[in-house]
């Protein structure tokens, strides 16, 4: 199954925009861009302007709100049969003038892999194998993702996260109705473990217009709102594509010109070589001197000098025979 879309824009992993931004703060590249060109005023996503359309209205079940979102969406059925996908688009940050390709591979159950080119600072790498995470940056080098991080990226990984939308969470409930960035929605409270987030759901076609939630990242706990601005329909299934997320001020809206199915290769989710190092345990004393024994370019150990040969004695002279006497005459 392919299916390829032109001109259009869809939602890629909220890590890669966290990645994205974090990378750009790190490397001075925002506070360098605000120095040299006049500011830039971005409209920001505001999650708390709800306002609900009727204060008396009774509110929906989650559960019944979550499932409308699945059918809209094509239902699990259709998603299930999906083997892969790969988007091909680009990420841009107006305020900031950041603007770079971007490529995403994904497979069940939890397999993803994201590359981006960003002009002056080089090439991003993500990915979650199913067990681990890890980044590549030309700012942090390589890094295996642990704790929270590692958490939001087995999030971002799971491959049917929007259609199993009930088992992510320990507790849903609709809380309110109303205006969320010029949308009609049910806005919807989830909890996991210690982490809340917010949903919105538009009232008349179910679809999920919105998300306002904290990542954990290397600078520190940011809250990222997503806005899900258009979707299109791609075969059996719709994804999103228009998607603008905002973080720290920063707007950023994803695009891409290809969706493909089915076709990424297994292998593109194998570690880089670079993170296999890292999982390598570090080698006790004993094996780093044994190391260094057997390494192929260390030096031989003299032998030992061979003991002195010792001297001939030197032979004893023959004594002369004696001559023999004269015969006598007979």
């Amino acid at each position: 199954m392919k299916h390829t879309s032109h001109s259009s824009s869809i939602s890629f992993s909220v890590r890669t925009f966290v990645c994205m931004t974090s990378l750009a703060l790190s490397a001075g590249v925002l506070a360098q861009d605000k120095a040299v060109t006049p500011p830039v005023t971005v409209p920001v996503a505001t999650p708390a302007t709800i306002t609900p359309a009727v204060q008396t209205e009774n509110l929906p079940a989650a559960a019944e709100i979550l499932k409308k979102s699945v059918e809209a969406i094509g239902g699990k059925e259709a998603w299930s049969k999906v083997k892969s996908t790969e988007i091909i688009g680009a990420m841009e940050m107006p305020a900031a003038g950041m603007k770079g390709p971007v490529r995403s591979k994904m497979a069940p159950p939890n397999k993803m892999l994201t590359l981006i080119e960003l002009a002056g600072v080089g090439t991003i790498r993500q990915g979650f194998d199913g067990t681990t995470a890890w980044s590549i940056d030309p700012i942090n080098g390589a890094r295996l993702l642990e704790g929270k991080e590692l958490e939001t990226m087995r999030h971002e990984a799971d491959f049917l996260k929007e259609v199993d939308l009930e088992k992510r969470w320990d507790k849903i409930e609709t809380v309110s109705g109303g205006d969320f960035n010029g949308y009609d929605c049910w806005k919807l409270v989830g909890t996991k473990g210690s982490d809340t987030t917010t949903l919105y759901y538009a009232k008349d076609d179910g679809l999920a217009r919105g998300v306002e939630m904290e990542v954990d990242t290397q600078v520190g706990r940011l809250k990222v709102v997503t806005v899900i601005r258009e979707y299109r329909e791609f075969g059996a299934v719709r994804m999103p594509v228009r998607t603008e997320a905002t973080q720290m001020n920063q707007k950023m809206i994803s695009t891409v010109e290809s969706v493909v199915f089915d076709l990424v290769d297994p292998s593109e989710f194998d570690l880089p070589k670079e993170i296999k190092a890292l999982l390598e345990p570090e080698p006790t004393e004993e094996e780093e001197l044994e190391n260094a024994a057997t390494a192929p370019d260390a030096p031989a150990a003299p032998s030992a000098p061979a003991a002195p040969t010792a001297p001939v004695a030197p032979k004893t002279p023959t004594a002369p025979a004696a001559p023999k006497a004269p015969a006598t005459p007979k």
